[in-house]
């Protein structure tokens, strides 16, 4: 079946054309069920953007989540090591909550993961595709570049004590500026 681009709404087709840049950098589709332990994200809650993620008790007892993230399913299941890259990309929903009204949200999410032995070539990589995926939406943009280890490494020179490093920590990672 051949499929004219022109014809697809605007996101389809920017979906396509995405698609077709990561895949010819050698990245590979990433697919993930809806669902994951809850435990996953209880281990790793201060990566997430918020506390309040929609639970479930599956038929088996587990106690399951509707997907806030992708990036820790990514780590969970790579076969990547010190020595190897894994590079995927993905397209999925994830839910979340809706601070303007305190509901759920189902939010659609592309990106890209490269997991494991990462060096400088891979790191280049990954921002030469931001900006190609960036410059293909044709409007004005600015790709905004930072490293959390510099600021968590500022952050221990601070004379706070954890639990407003925490606060602090947390108004950075939402980009809460009057915070």
């Amino acid at each position: 079946m051949n499929l004219e681009i022109q014809s697809l709404r605007r996101a389809e087709a920017a979906t396509l054309r995405l698609r077709g840049l990561y895949e010819s950098y050698g990245y590979r589709k990433y697919r993930m069920g809806r669902f994951e332990e809850y435990s996953l994200y209880v281990a790793n809650k201060s990566f997430l953007l918020g506390e309040n993620v929609p639970t479930f008790t599956d038929l088996d007892g587990r106690l399951m989540a509707l997907k806030p993230d992708v990036t820790l399913s990514i780590a969970k299941n790579t076969k990547a090591d010190k020595n190897t890259c894994e590079k995927v990309y993905y397209l999925e929903s994830v839910y979340r909550e809706s601070k303007e009204s305190h509901t759920y949200k189902e939010i659609s999410q592309m990106g890209l993961e490269c997991m494991g032995g990462v060096d400088d070539c891979v790191i280049a990589e990954v921002l030469a595709l931001a900006l190609k995926s960036l410059a293909d939406f044709e409007t004005d943009y600015v790709l905004k570049i930072s490293n959390m280890d510099f600021v968590v490494g500022l952050m221990e020179e601070l004379p706070v004590n954890a639990d407003q490093k925490d606060i602090i920590l947390g108004l950075i990672r939402t980009k809460n500026r009057s915070g």
